[in-house]
């Protein structure tokens, strides 16, 4: 939330569907809008977040390019990032069988660029969570449970990094934020845009 820098007088695009981020977003920003990845609406906001994860493949470009040609403000984009041996995506996967697969930084900055924006700032920080309400949404919650487990006891390497903390599993997940905006926009935006 705080990477957003949501303001008072933010008139926000909200793309990230069941994550959560429109309730979390809401009592910091002046307007809120909701919209499906396919169906932005026309206008101008300040402020734009969406999470990449949940748009397939080269749709994520053209997602890109249409949120920064909404938004006449600041443009933030989250995703799952991989950063790990092991095949964290395939994990994330049997999780969600709708998320698109994991890519690198510099893979998802090379999305940025293809689709006409320039990153102006970003971070990526660790995340340790406990694994059981994570699975609580899994489509396959023992398969995922074994293979972490075999993981511990010396298997391969999931890409999730599992431990025990005390009785109970974590895993770990490496998130990447950018900030971006159009090539060539001199600066930004700063208050609501005329409508």
């Amino acid at each position: 939330m705080n990477f957003a820098e949501p303001r008072q007088d933010d008139v926000c695009l909200d793309v990230s569907g069941a994550s959560g981020l429109a309730s979390a977003i809401r009592p910091w920003v002046g307007e809120l809008t909701s919209a499906a990845a396919g169906a932005l609406p026309s206008g101008t906001f300040t402020l734009v977040v969406a999470p990449l994860g949940h748009v397939r493949g080269d749709d994520q470009v053209g997602l890109v390019h249409d949120l920064l040609r909404v938004c006449g403000g600041r443009v933030v984009l989250a995703d799952l990032v991989r950063t790990r041996a092991g095949d964290g995506d395939r994990i994330e996967r049997l999780r969600d069988p709708a998320r698109s697969r994991m890519r690198t930084f510099r893979e998802l900055l090379d999305v940025v660029e293809r689709a006409g924006g320039r990153t102006r700032r970003m971070d990526m920080f660790t995340v340790e969570r406990p694994i059981e309400p994570w699975l609580a949404e899994a489509h396959d919650p023992d398969r995922i449970r074994r293979e972490l487990t075999a993981e511990l006891d010396g298997g391969p390497p999931t890409g999730a990094r599992p431990r025990l903390i005390g009785a109970e599993m974590w895993f770990t997940q490496s998130w990447a934020y950018f900030a971006v905006e159009p090539t060539g926009r001199p600066g930004r935006v700063r208050g609501r845009p005329r409508r």
